[in-house]
């Protein structure tokens, strides 16, 4: 009798482990699935990175493009200048340059780190962006929680209707990313942990930034 309860318990610790084995997925940039072999063929680190996440149901593996061009449509244009002039309070002239640095919520990438450090190269950032013209920058974020340790200086806002997650962030990237939109709705962006002075030099080199744009969206 012994024997056949060690037996029934050692069968339902087997078969549990078996269920608690999540499925893996391979997705490309586009959120499309794709094969490991596919996956793995990929492999220019100054151009992709692997990002890991899980769902209740699988372990999610995806090979993220680290900077994307593109353009959006001039109704989007409109309803992303509209929202970002709505939950600001600051209106977009019409050929300005919009900066968006997108927050997704804290992670284990922003959790950690010389904070002191981040929020003196946001200052600094920020310092050179009110000498620029031509130019309207907004914070937004998905989640507030850790904002704070970017420096009282910073005007966050909240991504409402998700619209500027939906269009170029569809997933939560480790330590934010940022979108440059010209006055056509092009776009330049960068997916995950970046240098924040970078930007300065992408606006200075307008042209080589948006150049060879194909349009989506």
């Amino acid at each position: 009798m012994m024997k056949l309860n060690l037996f029934i318990l050692v069968f339902c610790l087997f078969s549990l482990s078996i269920l608690a084995q999540k499925k893996e997925v391979y997705l490309n940039d586009d959120l499309v699935q794709i094969s490991q072999f596919e996956f793995n063929k990929i492999n220019d680190a100054h151009t992709f990175y692997n990002w890991q996440y899980e769902t209740d149901s699988a372990i999610v593996n995806l090979k993220v493009q680290r900077i994307k061009k593109g353009k959006i449509s001039k109704e989007l244009l409109k309803t992303i200048k509209s929202e970002l002039s709505g939950f600001s309070g600051k209106e977009i002239p019409e050929n300005d340059l919009i900066i968006i640095n997108c927050y997704h919520g804290m992670d284990d990438c922003n959790s950690s780190g010389n904070h002191s450090y981040v929020r003196a190269k946001y200052k600094k950032f920020l310092k050179s962006i009110g000498k620029m013209t031509g130019i309207s920058q907004f914070f937004v974020y998905k989640s507030a929680e850790g904002t704070s340790q970017y420096g009282k200086e910073l005007n966050w806002i909240h991504d409402k209707y998700g619209t500027i997650e939906k269009t170029f962030f569809p997933v939560q990237y480790p330590c934010g990313s940022y979108v440059l939109i010209d006055e056509n709705g092009q776009y330049y962006l960068q997916k995950g942990e970046y240098d924040i002075e970078k930007i300065i030099d992408l606006i200075k080199n307008k042209k080589t930034t948006f150049a060879a744009i194909n349009p989506s969206h």
